[in-house]
């Protein structure tokens, strides 16, 4: 089934503004990848900011999904949660969708602040309680770990927040090096304790 030039802007904006942000995006550029004129662009978005927002829907989406496949609880808890930190830097660097999705996180437009970061809190709330449903359906929820269900999702999630935005501003030479230092001491503090 092919795209609708719809699909198709929204595909075009999507790498540009993953690459070169929402500023330096044109109007006229996304309208040249598609192949159409810039006029015909109207047609179907108002302007670059309503382009911008109907991106994010799908995006929230999307990356919840992926969370839900990754972090299913059960005895992989373990290589479950170190593999959606990994996963970060492979992903971003595969896919506009997550560059995209990590730039507007940590940097969205000024004037689209409050408009984007509504849905990203939504999304931030979501992943969160993922990551608290599969830590309780593994052996981490037993008592003798020391630490409830609810510090292990909240501290999981301050070690995505941190390498996203290393990732980011960083770099994936620095991303690496962060990953490797939190990811020893949570090992150590987590695991280290629960004898899984």
């Amino acid at each position: 089934m092919s795209k609708t030039t719809t699909e198709k802007l929204q595909d075009a904006a999507l790498a540009r503004f993953a690459v070169q942000g929402f500023d330096a995006t044109t109007m006229n550029e996304i309208a040249a990848d598609v192949g159409i004129k810039k006029p015909s662009v109207y047609a179907h978005f108002r302007n670059k900011d309503e382009l911008f927002l109907s991106l994010i829907p799908k995006i929230v989406e999307d990356e919840l999904n992926h969370a839900r496949q990754v972090l299913q609880g059960g005895e992989g808890i373990k290589q479950q949660l170190r593999a959606y930190l990994e996963g970060m830097q492979e992903r971003f660097e595969q896919s506009h969708q997550v560059r995209f999705w990590i730039r507007i996180l940590f940097a969205p437009p000024v004037h689209l602040y409050d408009v984007v970061m509504e849905p990203m809190h939504v999304f931030m709330a979501d992943l969160e309680r993922i990551t608290h449903q599969a830590v309780a359906q593994s052996a981490l929820a037993k008592p003798e770990t020391g630490l409830s269900v609810e510090t292990l999702a909240k501290t999981y999630m301050a070690l995505i927040d941190s390498l996203q935005s290393e990732l980011l501003f960083g770099g994936v030479h620095r991303y690496r090096r962060r990953l490797e230092s939190v990811w020893l001491v949570f090992d150590k503090a987590v695991f280290g304790s629960a004898q899984l």
